[in-house]
Order: C-alpha cells, then structure tokens, then sequence
C-alpha cells in the first residue's frame, strides 16, 4: 500500500511534520549533542567490538552485571541475531504488536502463532489467558508497553509469562524500548527480576527515549549470562558505531531528562486525547509517547493518511498492523496512530484534524 512497514518515511515526500514515529518530544539531550560536537574529529577511529564503557554505564544504569549486555545497532539487530542464534521451532506474539518479531522469525523458518488482543478491552494483556495459550518450547515476544496500543503490563503479570515460558520451555522476549516514557517505569521494568529469570531477555533502546534514531543503538540484557555471551558473538564485530557508543554513554548522565520527558508526556497525552475524541475519534488509552485512535462508521473522514499528507504531515496508518487491518470495513473504519511533541506541533496537528473533519 506504499506507507511502508513502519513509520518515519519522510524521504519520499516533503514532510513538514512526522508524527509516524514515536520519539522523545525533547529531540536529542543537549549533553549528547555537546559530546558528539565535540568528539567527531575521533571517529576515524574503528569502535570498540565489545562495548566496553558502554557496557559499563549500563551496568551501572540498571544495577546488573556486565555480562548479561548486549549491545547492537538499534532494537531491530538484537531481535534478528536472536532469532539467527537459535532458530527457534515456535512463536507466539501478540496482535497487535512490532512487526519486526514476526518478520525475523519467519526469516529462519519459525512457525508463528497470533494472540489477539482484544479491541473490547482497549487492547490490554491479559496474563492469565495468554500463559494458559502458550505451547511446549514455545517463545513469546512480548512488546511492554505495546506498540501500537501503548499500554503495559505491570510486573506481576510479566512474572506470571515468566514463568510460563519456563514451565513450557520456551522463552520470554520482553520489549521494554518505550518503558522509559511510563509514569514509573520501575513498576512495569523486569530488569530487576532477571538475575532469578534466566528464560527472560530483555529489548532496551535509546532510539525513541533519548531521539536517537538516527545513531542506532540498541541493548539486551539477559536472565541468563551464559545465553548473552553466545548472542555477543553473533553479528559484525563492528556492529555499534563509534559516535552510538559515545552518545549513549552520555545520555545515560542525564538524569533530570527522562524526569522532564515524562511530565510533557503526561499533560499532552491528555491534552490530545480529549480533543481528538471532541472531534469523533475513538482514542485508545495510552501510558506512553503516541495514541492508538480509531475513525469509523457515519464520522469516518477518508483516509487521514493520504489527506495530512497532502498537509505535509505524516501520522502512523495502522492498517498493516496484524490485528488492525480494514478488512470489509476498509474506507469505514480505519486505525492511526500518532506519536506526540511539544504543544505548539500538537496543536498544528490538532489544526489539521478540524480542518478535515469540517470538509468531510
């Protein structure tokens, strides 16, 4: 359908505004942008293969040993050297969810199952349910909180699929890259829980919560440190650049950034969220950075997608999303998600949103 498998692409069109993505609203922390100004003329230089002072300060960061991390280039790399490193027979992962898990395991011959997250429950996880669907030697991919939905399951839950996947064999993939926009992440983060869960790795990535997209960084850290050192030698050796290995140790010195992120978040998650549903959209609840919302039925506008784009503004088009497909109801009902900024671009969006729903 021409909009790609994930949002960003603002290179085939002039692109005023990209609300596609879900990015930290604050852009890059000034101490990164200071220390990669300041240390380019060293990049002639080859990387450090092991990540060594960035293993460090994660280490540090998240109060585990060195040799549970792993580091790679963005979220993405770590999810396919993971599904190459094992091959696993079996998965199962949720609708909706990040299309990357399926796309890797099918890469090396997985089968994959779905678990539909029901719309009648705002697209929550329900624990219990999904432990009782998991098979023998079965993986689970779990997105937490959940892209495209942005809700999360509290710890207990997550320990409850834990311990599933271990009774069964399998193994817990947990995806935490957007848990550093939650109120409070330590509520919903299993980082602390691993050294008891060797069945459990965990997806980290400075992509969305430090604006690093552009630098691809990414990390996993693992219940088991003997799992982590067989998945540190898969890949290139060069795999992280120097400059994503420069800025991720100095956005980890930025302690009052995440704090500050999380207040914006809070009061323009609501902001847009009431306003859009003013205008006849059905928003989904969200603890994150985007809003999952839904245009249907006699208030239907088009397609949003193709008419902010004729705006120059790019929003998330949901519809390749397993789960979210128009289906019959193509033209009728419609899912969008928009990932959200500063006041003043949320109310340009918001601008956008009128204008629409006055021509329609």
């Amino acid at each position: 359908m021409g909009y790609g498998l994930h949002g960003g692409d603002i290179y085939h069109g002039k692109i005023r505004e990209d609300f596609s993505v879900n990015i930290n609203p604050l852009g890059l922390p000034l101490g990164v942008i200071q220390m990669l100004r300041e240390s380019v003329e060293g990049w002639s230089l080859y990387p450090d293969p092991e990540c060594g002072e960035l293993i460090r300060c994660l280490a540090d960061y998240h109060g585990t040993q060195r040799e549970r991390i792993v580091c790679g280039n963005g979220a993405a790399d770590l999810i396919y050297r993971l599904a190459y490193l094992e091959k696993p027979g079996q998965a199962l992962v949720l609708a909706p969810s990040f299309s990357e898990y399926e796309r890797a395991l099918m890469s090396v011959g997985c089968r994959v199952r779905h678990f539909p997250l029901r719309e009648d429950k705002d697209f929550r996880v329900d624990a219990e349910v999904l432990a009782g669907y998991l098979e023998e030697g079965e993986w689970l991919f779990l997105c937490n909180p959940n892209n495209p939905t942005g809700l999360a399951a509290p710890k207990a839950q997550v320990e409850l699929l834990a311990e599933a996947c271990r009774k069964k064999g399998g193994l817990l993939v947990l995806d935490e890259c957007f848990g550093e926009f939650l109120e409070r992440p330590e509520d919903y983060s299993f980082t602390d829980k691993l050294w008891e869960h060797p069945e459990v790795v965990i997806l980290k990535a400075f992509t969305k919560s430090y604006a690093m997209a552009g630098l691809r960084l990414g990390y996993m850290v693992c219940g088991d440190p003997v799992f982590a050192g067989r998945l540190r030698v898969t890949g290139q050796p060069w795999s992280v650049s120097l400059p994503a290995q420069e800025a991720g140790v100095a956005a980890l010195r930025e302690k009052r950034f995440l704090e500050e992120t999380r207040r914006l978040i809070k009061t323009e998650r609501e902001w847009m969220k009431e306003r859009l549903a003013d205008l006849g959209f059905v928003v989904f609840p969200s603890q994150v950075n985007f809003l999952l919302f839904k245009d249907e039925g006699e208030e239907c506008h088009g397609n949003l997608w193709e008419k902010l784009r004729e705006r120059r503004i790019l929003i998330r088009d949901c519809s390749n999303f397993r789960g979210l497909e128009p289906g019959e109801d193509f033209g009728r009902i419609r899912y969008y998600r928009i990932g959200l900024k500063k006041r003043e671009k949320n109310e340009k969006l918001l601008g956008a949103f009128k204008e629409i729903v006055k021509d329609s």
